[in-house]
């Protein structure tokens, strides 16, 4: 025993080199002790999908597949498959999530798993799906926090975007870019997936003209909208082109990459190395179970780690840390080891290795077994 952690409430107290006397102690023996993950991106209402429509780099294909089987399965499945998502996630070193939603039907199951959470609220169309008042409420260490989010530049029109974001205010704003060629191509308005994309927006009502596009980018879209600032949470950013990356850093917004689902629906990865070098806040993401295996953020670091080779261990956990926690708006209360911080926390268990191959190892995936939550009491 080299270090401890003293957590009071569901909350850091303090640390020390040894545990204090008298005391009860946890010891968790060989191993890293880590800040709870943030996954800041994911789909809990989706979960019922598990399986059922695989990723296979057809983005408008995998689309209409699940929006297709979507309703069915939230009639018969949707409740407990999202009670068994929430259930992973609590138990694998999670302590904040960002979940999108439609219906709010998974908070219960985050309050039952005392699993923090901030509740983005998707607006659809032109008026569908209007999201509630925003607020942040704390019960003790656990928060359950509602926020805006707005599907996409390409699913809803410029005037609604600019009424969300105003809606949203100082909490986050959350919104899908840059995601697939086809939405480059529909934003452009040029190309056959964008034309793919079109004929089926068109058919749940969403037409191109009545968008309000001003630019031949989503980024370019959004930005002449007024859109981004600190609050802003991007999701994907997988087609975006490195001569954007100046632009979004001046905007202050942060960008969620989800490893698994971007390379499955789309076979690419955001600019990594050229956003953190200009100073773009990234977080890491699981999406949905949907389009991707199971909700593990440990496997996510480990396909960026090889997608990305690289990047440094250190900065991929940013990204799973203190990097959602940022992007959610709550670097004070998440993210970190230190006073006054939210867990619960991430335990490692790890073979005895050298320090200087311990953070490759967690990152990798090299556990000796599985990561788990600690100090939620």
């Amino acid at each position: 025993m080299n270090a401890a952690v003293v957590m009071r409430a569901g909350r850091v107290l303090n640390m020390a080199n040894r545990p204090p006397e008298g005391m009860a102690l946890t010891d968790l023996g060989e191993g890293l002790l880590l800040p709870g993950l943030v996954n800041a991106h994911t789909h809990l209402e989706l979960s019922g999908l598990a399986g059922v429509v695989p990723p296979a780099g057809d983005f408008v294909g995998w689309l209409e597949e699940m929006v297709s089987l979507r309703p069915e399965q939230l009639r018969t499945s949707g409740a407990e498959a999202s009670r068994r998502a929430v259930a992973e996630l609590a138990a694998n070193g999670i302590a904040l999530v960002g979940d999108i939603t439609n219906t709010g039907k998974a908070r219960a199951a985050l309050a039952e798993k005392d699993l923090s959470a901030v509740s983005l609220w998707e607006a659809l169309g032109a008026a569908k799906a209007q999201p509630p008042p925003p607020e942040f409420l704390w019960h003790g260490a656990r928060l359950e926090a509602i926020a805006v989010a707005a599907h996409a530049p390409y699913s809803v029109p410029a005037p609604r975007l600019q009424a969300l974001k105003a809606l949203a205010g100082s909490l986050p704003f959350c919104m899908h870019l840059a995601e697939s060629l086809a939405e480059m191509e529909f934003v452009s308005g040029v190309g056959q997936e964008g034309k793919r994309l079109e004929e089926f927006l068109a058919v749940r009502g969403v037409r191109r003209g009545e968008l309000g596009l001003c630019a031949p980018t989503p980024l370019g879209h959004v930005m002449a909208l007024g859109l981004l600032d600190e609050h802003t949470l991007l999701v994907h950013g997988a087609q975006l082109n490195p001569s954007e990356v100046p632009d979004l850093a001046v905007s202050g917004a942060s960008l969620c990459v989800c490893p698994r689902s971007n390379l499955g629906l789309t076979n690419r990865l955001a600019p990594v190395e050229e956003l953190l070098a200009a100073g773009v806040n990234l977080a890491l993401g699981t999406d949905s179970l949907a389009s991707c295996p199971d909700l593990s953020l440990w496997k996510e670091m480990s396909v960026l780690a090889d997608a990305k080779p690289s990047l440094a261990p250190e900065t991929i956990l940013t990204m799973a840390t203190s990097g959602g926690a940022r992007a959610l708006g709550l670097a004070d209360h998440f993210g970190a080891i230190s006073p006054g911080v939210a867990g619960p926390l991430a335990f490692v268990p790890l073979e005895r290795l050298p320090k200087s191959e311990v953070m490759e190892a967690v990152v990798h995936g090299a556990h000796a077994a599985e990561p788990v939550s600690v100090g939620r009491d």
